[in-house]
């Protein structure tokens, strides 16, 4: 062989180990960058036991310390209306009032038969202290002014009803009649609403309402008005709900401005204070298939741990199912999947 073939056998052959050398290169850096980027980035922190402040939350609607719908208690054509929606009223403070002329003569009328009566048995006294009648003829006029005096209060009663009154301070929801509406006894006239204290309505369940106290510290917060308001624990029922196994629990509020009976409110009742309890933020936390989930890093890997939620104070939640010196991944935690890899940093 020709010492220029040779040359040229060997010149090919540096060329061709030259692109095997390159193409290994773009390779193992290619995979370089793949496995770098399956790195996920993430933050956390190192769990430490913490006392821990438990509430319960619940949420309902709104109502006055004190409803009533007021309905007439006898029967005629409304003559007069003295208040409209919202005005605000006080105990005894006429609301409305009836055709109430034949009212005021059947009373007046009742009253002349009383006095009547009452003449009639002084009469009867005197003849009987003389002995000029019999024991049963006192009687019977004894029970003549007895008959009269009720006949008397039964129509100045009705006379008096003509009038619809306030049964205590509060204000006009609604008005459910009109001038010249003819009403029956016992239909609706007015609903009244005392809203000088507000009472909220929930429903506790059987596991929780053990740590419900009467004069618990609630914080009730109203969508309406985009605000809390504090508020405590009034009563706590001692039978559950049938068929609910949840028990009524009052929380009452004292009036704010814009405050009004018909909001929906959201409580949080205060629940008492564990000594010492491993505790993590809500967005730490995420739902897998019925269950709830965080991942704790392990050296540079995800591991996902089920956990148990044992109490809620807000944003934060006491848990078991972790210890004490894991470290809870908080950001980045729903790109993981466990055994992901991970770069850490410690909040």
């Amino acid at each position: 062989m020709s010492r220029t073939r040779i040359i040229v056998i060997i010149a090919a052959a540096l060329v061709v180990t030259a692109l095997f050398a390159k193409n290994a290169v773009q390779k193992g850096g290619a995979q370089e960058q793949e496995a770098y980027k399956r790195i996920v980035p993430v933050s956390g922190f190192v769990l430490e036991a913490a006392p821990f402040k438990r509430t319960i939350s619940e949420s309902g609607t709104l109502e006055g310390r004190r409803e009533s719908i007021i309905a007439a208690e006898t029967g005629g054509q409304v003559e007069r209306i003295y208040v409209e929606v919202g005005d605000h009223v006080k105990t005894g403070q006429a609301l409305l009032k009836l055709d109430d002329r034949l009212l005021e003569l059947e009373a007046e009328r009742a009253l002349v038969a009383f006095d009547k009566a009452k003449l009639d048995f002084e009469r009867v006294e005197k003849l009987k202290a003389e002995g000029s009648i019999s024991q049963s003829e006192y009687e019977g006029a004894r029970l003549a002014l007895k008959g009269a005096e009720v006949q008397y209060e039964y129509a100045r009663k009705m006379h008096e009803d003509a009038t619809v009154r306030a049964p205590f301070s509060g204000t006009i929801a609604r008005k459910m009649t009109e001038i010249g509406q003819m009403i029956e006894r016992g239909m609706p006239a007015f609903h009244v609403v005392d809203n000088e204290q507000l009472k909220l309505n929930l429903a506790v369940s059987e596991s929780q309402v053990a740590d419900v106290a009467v004069g618990a510290p609630v914080t009730v917060f109203v969508e309406a008005l985009h605000d809390s308001f504090p508020a405590t624990v009034n009563a706590v029922g001692e039978r559950a709900t049938s068929g609910a196994r949840t028990f009524p629990v009052e929380v009452t509020v004292d009036a704010h401005d814009g405050l009004k009976a018909g909001m929906f409110a959201r409580a949080r009742i205060f629940a008492g204070v564990d000594s010492a309890s491993l505790v993590v933020p809500r967005a730490a936390t995420l739902p897998d298939v019925g269950r709830t989930v965080v991942f704790v890093a392990r050296g540079d890997k995800a591991d996902k741990r089920i956990i148990n939620i044992l109490g809620t104070s807000g944003d934060h939640l006491a848990v078991a199912g972790v210890a004490a010196g894991d470290t809870i991944i908080v950001t980045g935690n729903q790109l993981l999947s466990q055994g992901t890899l991970l770069s850490l940093s410690l909040q």
